[in-house]
């Protein structure tokens, strides 16, 4: 795996399907993706999430969003099952800022969980909808998303293996109006800095510790 800035992943399934999610364009100032890919997941439809002109190859295009609804997405591609669950993108049912999928990746051995720019914290009902969740990609900057301390409670709520922080500010959008990860970092008594380049998840048990681990990524 690895974080392409923001919002934006790669990962590859277990029997090689490439996967982007919520790819920027080219006006967010964080390096251009390049990659080649299968499929791209878009969680709604904003430039800093659905910028999939400039991906390499033909990917097909999961949108989570269609018209001001989110989208019953439910596709096996190889060896992965993409479904998406409604949320906001605000706290207020949408009103401000519209709808919001989540995209849910089921491949084998592990399930990962992209939650766009999620703007509130999830009821009981989402929380089933959304169910097994290994790896959660979970937005901490506020503002436009969840802040800091939401994002935690949406951590405890869905009870990941790991959880990997998303859309915060960083150097490439300092100008921006999202803080940092610290005040997620601040909610945890271990948190791990992931150096910049790609990653690996292992989710075998001696490679994780009992509670859920928190990590920030780096490019």
């Amino acid at each position: 795996m690895r974080w392409l800035g923001h919002a934006a992943f790669s990962l590859v399934s277990p029997n090689g399907v490439r996967i982007v999610t919520d790819p920027f364009d080219s006006s967010v100032p964080y390096p251009p993706i390049t990659i080649e890919c299968d499929v791209v997941t878009v969680s709604h439809e904003h430039f800093d999430h659905n910028g999939v002109a400039g991906l390499k190859g033909s990917p097909r295009i999961l949108r989570a969003v269609v018209g001001k609804e989110v989208a019953s997405t439910l596709e096996t591609i190889g060896d992965v099952r993409f479904r998406t669950v409604a949320s906001s993108h605000d706290d207020t049912g949408g009103s401000q800022r519209g709808p919001n999928g989540i995209f849910v990746m089921e491949m084998p051995g592990m399930t990962v969980v992209h939650l766009g720019d999620l703007g509130h914290a999830l009821d009981e009902k989402t929380v089933s909808s959304i169910g097994k969740c290994d790896v959660l990609l979970v937005p901490v900057g506020g503002h436009y998303t969840i802040d800091g301390k939401t994002a935690a409670q949406v951590v405890r709520s869905l009870k990941p293996k790991v959880a990997i922080a998303m859309h915060f500010k960083t150097s490439y959008i300092k100008d921006w109006p999202i803080t940092g990860p610290e005040d997620f970092e601040a909610e945890w008594k271990f948190v791990k800095r992931l150096p910049p380049g790609e990653f690996e998840v292992d989710l075998s048990p001696n490679k994780l510790s009992a509670e859920t681990e928190v990590w920030i990524p780096a490019i």
